[in-house]
């Protein structure tokens, strides 16, 4: 069933019907019977059953979101044959054609608990003034007890009757007050309530709501399909990772954790979720169906209005929802956390389209997604992998040995990138992180930190040095490496250490000695495994020497200061490599060391 635009509850009048005119046709009961959600909008498909006229006759699908963009609306019939579709139309209204009687309503409840409240008021300024008044003749009654009783006038019974029907009337009044401040606790809640259902109202006057008219014929019973694009969704991939006993299978599931403030509670409908840009997917017009004002135009011609278009459904979803965010608490909250969400999508999925792929799943589980801005994680794939688990060390990254799991995708999807939650034989565990996987395509997942190995790297000062010789400067560095296993069983570790890299020919690295004689790779990495005994402790050394202009770290500085400063509209200097300016900061740490 359609739902509002707006949090649940918010706007329910939204779905109040129109007044119908003579000449419209009635409005065709649909139901949102599959969705597909992009990066930043949604594609969604209203179905509907019934039995087409045999002369030309027209339906309607009303009460849609008030921003769909109108060029994306399709039509069509199933099955093909049953009739034709002859045109289509979207209109967009006002909802203050049928808010007046609301509005009456809503306006004489306010003014209702206005003049109850405004009643409380002019009662409790009559009981104070009364206590007012007792209190000034009780003061002035005590005033005179002295002179009267002198002059033998004072009657005790009088001053007696007079004193106890003042205090008997304050009593009485100041219950009243207490009876009315209760009376007013209770009443200003219903008076905050009735201004926010005046103010719903009055807001429906600024939003609007769209309707599609269907001019068709044919014969019998038949499906009528109208799909069409609307702003206000977005979704990204999360995961789960679950190492099993032994870690000998590592089980991979998918979520596509949803957002949508579409105006329609996805609810029954089949969920596909896609890294594509919309404007790439749109369906070729069957022919059978009607691309609304193309006459029939080719998918090009729809593309290049595309953009323009939904640009324009954009405006009209903020604007709109601007409105309803300054009568609805929280709401501007729930539209930022979806646009942040939107960005970080875009952002993901272009670096899927980069590589030239994207990716489509489907959900593997029914699951309503309503319209309120909060997210919903939806399953869409799951798959158990044999895994080759290893052990790997790279002390001058961090002190802690890795477990990590190689992988192959045997799925018939890939795998998104994104944060993945690790749970080891059922406990959490933290978090890992997953690359893009093609199917087919091997990769490596973080199984978490293996508390067995302790490992230490040092720079060893005796053989370590700086000497600086005019416009030269050489470094002779020596680490020690110590990895121990603390545990019972032996341990193979996959040992890893890097060495710089001679980035230009002012700089010479030389002399390098490495563990085993094991030679760096291009970038400087060099890998070797080592087995350890239980209880046991390795050592390795790593050496080299590095030369390199004295000033190196100087210019590289200046480069990198010039780069920052410099304005966009200025001619600022080709900027530093960031190869070398790592590298500068990495010399300028271990000059300050030795």
């Amino acid at each position: 069933m359609f739902r509002t635009l707006m949090p649940v509850g918010a706007f329910v009048a939204l779905a109040l019907p129109l007044s119908v005119r003579a000449a419209e046709p009635p409005p065709l009961t649909t139901q949102i019977t599959a969705v597909t959600v992009f990066a930043d909008r949604a594609q969604v498909t209203r179905t509907a059953a019934l039995d087409l006229p045999k002369e030309p006759g027209k339906v309607v699908v009303a009460k849609l979101p008030g921003w769909i963009d109108a060029d994306s609306v399709r039509v069509a019939l199933e099955p093909p044959t049953a009739g034709r579709i002859l045109d289509v139309a979207v209109s967009t209204s006002y909802l203050a054609e049928a808010s007046e009687a609301s509005v009456r309503k809503a306006t004489a409840a306010l003014q209702e608990t206005d003049d109850e409240l405004a009643a409380i008021a002019d009662e409790e300024r009559t009981l104070s003034d009364e206590i007012a008044r007792l209190d000034g003749l009780r003061s002035f009654a005590v005033e005179r007890v002295p002179r009267e009783m002198a002059a033998g006038e004072l009657k005790l019974k009088s001053l007696t009757e007079t004193m106890g029907y003042v205090s008997d009337t304050v009593r009485r009044d100041r219950q009243q007050l207490r009876q009315l401040a209760h009376k007013r606790r209770d009443l200003e809640p219903v008076h905050a309530q009735r201004e926010r259902e005046l103010a719903d109202v009055e807001a429906r006057a600024q939003l609007q709501q769209s309707a599609v008219t269907v001019e068709l014929s044919g014969a019998g019973h038949a499906q009528l399909r109208v799909t069409y694009l609307t702003p206000g969704a977005a979704w990204e991939s999360a995961g789960e990772v679950r190492v099993g006993h032994g870690a000998r299978t590592v089980g991979v599931q998918q979520f596509a954790s949803v957002v949508q403030t579409t105006g329609e509670d996805w609810t029954g409908a089949t969920l596909t979720f896609s890294t594509q840009r919309p404007d790439d997917v749109l369906d070729v017009p069957e022919a059978h169906g009607l691309m609304l004002d193309k006459g029939g135009a080719g998918l090009g011609d729809v593309l290049g209005h595309a953009g323009a278009s939904f640009s324009k459904a954009q405006t009209a979803y903020a604007e709109q929802n601007a409105v309803v965010a300054r009568n609805t608490r929280h709401w501007s909250d729930s539209l930022a956390r979806q646009a942040d969400m939107q960005t970080r999508a875009a952002e993901s999925f272009a670096r899927l389209t980069s590589r030239g792929t994207t990716a489509h799943f489907t959900a593997l589980t029914d699951r309503t997604v309503r319209s309120d801005g909060k997210p919903v994680r939806v399953a869409i794939s799951t798959g158990d992998f044999a895994a080759t688990t290893k052990i790997v060390a790279v002390p001058e990254v961090s002190l802690n040995a890795v477990r990590v799991a190689d992988l192959h995708n045997e799925s018939k999807v890939p795998i998104l990138p994104g944060r993945a939650a690790l749970f080891t034989e059922g406990a959490f565990v933290g978090a890992s992180d997953l690359a893009f996987t093609a199917p087919g395509e091997a990769f490596s997942v973080f199984l978490g930190v293996d508390d067995r190995i302790k490992l230490e790297r040092t720079l060893d000062q005796k053989t370590s040095s700086l000497r600086r010789s005019g416009k030269r400067t050489k470094m002779a560095l020596a680490y020690v490496l110590t990895a121990e296993n603390l545990g019972s069983e032996p341990v193979t570790v996959e040992m890893a250490e890097r060495v710089p890299v001679a980035q230009t020919d002012e700089i010479e690295v030389d002399d390098i000695e490495l563990p085993r004689k094991v030679k760096p790779d291009a970038h400087g990495v060099a890998h070797w495994t080592e087995t350890l005994a239980p209880h046991s402790k390795v050592t390795w050394r790593v050496s080299y020497t590095m030369e390199y202009p004295s000033d190196f770290v100087t210019r590289a500085r200046a480069e990198k200061d010039e780069e920052e400063d410099a304005s966009p509209a200025a001619s600022s200097p080709m900027p530093a490599p960031a190869a070398k300016r790592k590298l500068y900061e990495k010399i300028e740490m271990l000059e300050k060391a030795l």
